[in-house]
């Protein structure tokens, strides 16, 4: 496995190779102002193949950030991005401390390799090997959503190995909020600091850098709502498991032209002071990754292009990279170009 995480001296190394791309910083490592997602498309190798093109040419020219899931694609994204990853860093293309990996765990996940869709993963892998028990499981429709830390170990374990990293920068619980609609708001608490508990043991081990939740709703609904997440609350939740100096440091949400809750909904509370999704994040000291600029290619084809689209997005107040997927070459070189330096 590849030793070490993204770094301010590796990623400013990194953007001295690539001056005129726009960046954004944290404490710990710099940003490009978009990240290639890995989301969309089939499960398949002619997929795969395309993803991989596009993940080279972006690591390669100004693109040091890449989101993901072991859910996405059967778990093939994130096999790809240890693809790509793996030989960049063997020819030396890429250092490890340059570039910022994120994945996501909770939703119950597929694995095309295996042949094994997401019903018979959990019967096969997950329950028959003690992983999680049927108790574990949190079931809305056709989602199902664990909050049990043993999966989470699990998880983050096979992602390491798909991605071939020791560690894994930005470890999100994914779409939490199925969690809550069936849990209620007590009982969800009480299991997220468990999980919280858990998740700051494993940046101790090495295997995680921070954590954070990437949720579709939860952030962005009325508080009545039973999907309904506190950012204050989850906040609280870490301080209790990590103290003041806790991992829990990244959220992600959706906003595009169409889904603006995280700027104008003052559904979020902070010291008892309402505030939208966004501003709330930056009082608490969170960094906010946006997610669905495109509205998953809904938005594209309408009255404004996609790079006016994303450029919104990317110049929202603090909005600290904007996760888009990616599957072309032609769509990176194309968001690239949205985050170029005025003049470069």
């Amino acid at each position: 496995m590849i030793k070490g995480h993204a770094n301010l001296k590796g990623t400013r190394e990194y953007f001295a190779r690539n001056l005129n791309i726009r960046t954004k910083k944290t404490p710990w490592f710099e940003v490009s102002r978009v990240a290639l997602g890995t989301h969309l498309g089939e499960m398949t190798e002619e997929d795969s193949k395309l993803y991989r093109e596009s993940l080279s040419y972006a690591f390669t020219n100004g693109i040091n950030f890449t989101d993901t899931a072991i859910n996405y694609r059967g778990m093939r994204s994130e096999r790809d991005i240890g693809r790509v990853i793996s030989r960049l860093i063997k020819n030396n293309s890429l250092k490890r401390g340059e570039f910022v990996l994120s994945t996501k765990a909770g939703l119950v996940p597929g694995d095309i390799e295996a042949k094994l869709v997401p019903n018979d993963y959990l019967q096969e892998i997950l329950l028959k090997h003690g992983i999680i028990a049927e108790s574990d499981l949190n079931i809305v429709g056709h989602r199902k959503h664990v909050m049990a830390p043993s999966y989470y170990g699990f998880a983050m374990n096979e992602s390491r190995k798909h991605l071939n990293v020791e560690t894994i920068d930005i470890y999100y619980i994914h779409n939490p909020e199925v969690s809550m609609m069936v849990l209620g708001p007590k009982a969800f608490y009480e299991k997220l600091i468990e999980l919280f508990v858990f998740l700051e043991q494993t940046v101790r081990e090495g295997k995680i850098r921070f954590y954070g939740i990437a949720s579709w709703d939860g952030f962005l609904v009325s508080p009545s709502d039973s999907s309904y997440l506190s950012l204050e609350e989850v906040t609280k939740a870490a301080e209790i498991a990590g103290g003041k100096e806790h991992h829990f440091k990244f959220v992600q949400f959706p906003l595009n032209e169409r889904r603006v809750a995280a700027i104008d909904y003052h559904n979020q509370s902070v010291s008892s002071l309402p505030m939208p999704t966004l501003k709330a994040a930056k009082e608490l000291g969170l960094y906010s990754m946006t997610s669905a600029p495109l509205e998953l290619g809904k938005l594209i084809g309408r009255k404004r292009p996609p790079s006016s689209l994303l450029t919104t997005v990317m110049n929202t107040h603090h909005v600290h990279s904007v996760m888009v997927g990616m599957k072309h070459v032609s769509s990176v070189k194309s968001n690239i170009q949205t985050i170029l330096k005025k003049g470069g």
